[in-house]
């Protein structure tokens, strides 16, 4: 896995130091020997992780790590900071100020390379989604969303997996008094599944022995690989006090962990922080879905565009190969739908487009394809669809556009006719623009022929 690390340390030596070691397993190193050398160097390359000294002559690693955490260019880059005082409260202070984890000087090497392997992780995915993100933003399909904008204000929920009751309601009570999160308790591996299963929650913490000898590492394993807990954070308790321990958790997916004992407020703060990152990832996943959404789907009618209808009929085309049932594809026209807008305004002619699209879904089925390709022209596509069955299916529809007027408001209503033109495939064609330019024809046919009526493909009739 490589990468670019940023390295931020007064002393030539530590920053030599691990430049070797990171440079020994391929990640590209810069390097900074003071906070405001390391701010501008963050905001210039935006590395993929930053390896930050607490101490240091100008700008303490504290004051560094909450300016780039306030900045939304740099709000995503994992921030570890590195400090010879391993005190409860140095830490709190770090994760308070939105650093990701501390590490002890001198600096453990198995554990360096857990964390920045754990840390670059879920750097790359949160590079993948905000790339499609802005690629949404570009193209006009979504708004900015400022990461620094996520925090513990949120609700969320919490599973907690502990062996010793009292213990876990002790934790809980001590979540439930800082942060708007519900906590479940459970204690065996089995039950935190089976909640899991129910309703994901946003984070699990595991304590490392569970219930009935159930093992927490081997359930942080099996969460990760859950395609339904996946997203979720997971933080590991870790109680046999090993440094190989945490280790392993990470590289077995855990999100973070913490050694016991602990102060409580210790967990909380990995806790918010990790709620912080979750929240911040479902949002960039739901933009992504919702662009991807827009893109694919008309906004006026609701109905799919020209460019999922391309693609869909691909695919009826290749399932009609696979299962040997034939198909049909229909176009469709409003039929003087200029003089609609002309006559009565825009917004009426809006109102028939939705009103038409609403009858054309009504009268198909769940399987059957209904777009809107550009204006007042439509497809619609039936898999599985025999040809007589076809023409009973296009004469409906043409029946209940023409049977009732379009209420446009205001007390008016028009009424609306549609033109069409049906061709019908099977198993052995191959050229899916092929039947799209047949039922093209036939609708032109339509169109001569005086409108509103139905017509069929020449080699097909």
């Amino acid at each position: 896995m490589s990468g670019r690390i940023l390295v931020v340390d007064d002393i030539a030596t530590n920053r030599l130091i691990l430049r070797a070691k990171l440079s020994a397993a391929y990640f590209d190193v810069l390097l900074a020997d003071c906070g405001e050398k390391a701010l501008e160097v963050a905001r210039a390359e935006l590395p993929d992780m930053i390896l930050l000294d607490v101490m240091m002559p100008d700008i303490d690693g504290y004051a560094v790590c909450r300016a780039l955490k306030a900045d939304p260019a740099t709000a995503h880059i994992p921030v570890v900071m590195v400090t010879a005082a391993n005190r409860q409260e140095e830490r709190i202070r770090g994760l308070d100020a939105g650093a990701d984890d501390f590490l002890n000087k001198p600096i453990n090497d198995v554990t360096l390379f857990a964390r920045v392997r754990n840390l670059m992780r879920v750097k790359m995915m949160f590079d993948e989604l905000k790339l499609r993100e802005t690629t949404s933003q570009e193209l006009g399909l979504g708004e900015f969303m400022d990461p620094t904008g996520f925090d513990t204000d949120q609700e969320g929920s919490v599973l907690l997996a502990i062996k010793d009751q009292s213990r876990g309601q002790h934790w809980r009570d001590c979540i439930g008094s800082r942060f708007p999160f519900t906590v479940e308790i459970v204690r065996r591996e089995a039950a935190v599944l089976e909640a899991a299963e129910r309703e994901p929650p946003d984070a699990f913490i595991i304590t490392q022995f569970l219930e009935d000898g159930d093992d927490g590492l081997r359930l942080v394993s099996t969460l990760r690989a859950n395609p339904r807990t996946r997203q979720s954070a997971i933080l590991l308790v870790v109680e046999d006090g090993r440094l190989e321990t945490a280790t392993k958790a990470l590289d077995l997916g855990a999100s973070d962990y913490i050694c016991a004992p602990f102060d409580a407020n210790e967990m909380a703060a990995r806790l918010r922080s990790q709620m912080r990152r979750k929240k911040y990832s479902d949002r960039l996943r739901s933009n992504v879905r919702d662009s991807l959404r827009m893109a694919v789907i008309d906004p006026l009618t609701g109905l799919y565009n020209r460019r999922y209808a391309t693609q869909h009929i691909n695919r009826i085309v290749g399932r009609a190969r696979e299962s040997g049932l034939p198909y049909a594809v229909m176009m469709l026209d409003l039929d003087r739908f200029k003089s609609i807008n002309d006559r009565y305004g825009h917004n009426a002619g809006d109102l028939v487009l939705k009103e038409f699209a609403r009858r054309l879904q009504e009268n198909l089925r769940g399987i059957d394809l209904v777009a809107r390709l550009g204006g007042e022209e439509f497809l619609v596509a039936l898999p599985d669809t025999p040809a007589q069955e076809a023409q009973i299916v296009a004469e409906r529809l043409r029946e209940v556009i023409d049977g009732r007027p379009v209420d446009i408001g205001n007390g008016q209503s028009v009424p609306v006719t549609v033109s069409i033109g049906v061709a019908f495939g099977t198993p052995q064609d191959r050229d899916p623009e092929a039947m799209i330019a047949h039922a093209d024809r036939a609708l032109y046919d339509s169109k001569a022929a005086g409108r509103n009526r139905v017509s069929y493909h020449a080699d097909a009739a």
